[in-house]
């Protein structure tokens, strides 16, 4: 489900500032939505559409806006839309939309050939590796559990490591999705994968057949211990299975450096003073 709280008063300017050919979904004493309100959502994920959502999710998002305008309303009758903080706010929600409306134009007129996209390939290979592994994983909230854990599991002849390991994933293991398996993760993507942790992937990756680390691995989840009972070869991913991803990172990366360009241009013809020189 996405959650459009967090991210409703980002892409309520955009709705509101142009949303030329937009079709109205809310109007909140006389202030008038459009669905141009997730231009900023269609660029993250191309595939969303509002219209094609559960009506309970559409009323939720719905709901979240008029939040918003109600509660800005209440906020310029305290005459909040005076202070320092609402100015610098309104300005960062301006270079937002401008930000956007730059990328929805560029987005219909930049373009990445499949040389351009070949040749990247063929000069970041390291970039397109991937790489699973078998392992056993333990993960607990404290530094302190965890280094008990691995002194325990360095109690046991080397063979029944992984007997161990699993018996105490069941007992501390907050894994939930690997903890009554043992702290079993079968095929687990170690290259490859953004949605794994990089410190954890990387960390992971140094080790071998047998093995687990022996000092524990931190991430923002906590704390891991890793048993690896096979860990895979490294292998490229062909060009033809990855090319419409960085065709589109390509595009992605043009726009933004035009756009980082602009912004130079800018900066230069403005009078810029610090500390109120």
């Amino acid at each position: 489900m996405v959650r459009f709280s967090k991210i409703a008063s980002m892409f309520l300017c955009l709705g509101l500032c142009y949303g030329l050919n937009a079709k109205t979904i809310v109007t909140v004493d006389g202030v008038a939505v459009s669905d141009s309100v997730f231009n900023g959502l269609k660029r993250q994920n191309p595939e969303f559409d509002y219209n094609k959502l559960p009506e309970a999710q559409k009323n939720q998002m719905l709901d979240e806006i008029v939040n918003s305008i109600v509660v800005a309303n209440a906020a310029k009758k305290e005459g909040l839309d005076k202070s320092d903080e609402f100015k610098f706010a309104s300005l960062q929600l301006l270079s937002q939309a401008w930000v956007g409306k730059q990328l929805e134009s560029l987005s219909k007129t930049v373009s990445v050939s499949l040389q351009e996209a070949q040749k990247y390939y063929d000069d970041n290979k390291r970039l397109f590796e991937v790489q699973d592994a078998d392992l056993r994983h333990i993960l607990v909230a404290k530094e302190d559990q965890a280094k008990n854990i691995i002194a325990e599991i360095g109690k046991v002849p080397k063979t029944k490591t992984e007997e161990k390991f699993a018996e105490l994933a069941k007992k501390y293991s907050i894994d939930e999705a690997s903890k009554q398996s043992g702290g079993l993760m079968e095929n687990f993507p170690i290259k490859g994968n953004p949605q794994v942790d990089a410190t954890f992937a990387q960390e992971v990756s140094k080790m071998s057949n047998g093995s687990y680390n022996r000092t524990p691995i931190r991430t923002r989840f906590g704390y891991h211990i890793v048993y690896v009972k096979r860990m895979g070869k490294p292998s490229v991913q062909a060009f033809d299975k990855i090319k419409d991803q960085l065709l589109e990172l390509l595009k992605q990366q043009k726009m933004q450096a035009i756009i980082t360009e602009k912004i130079k241009k800018l900066r230069d013809t403005s009078k810029i003073t610090y500390g109120g020189k």
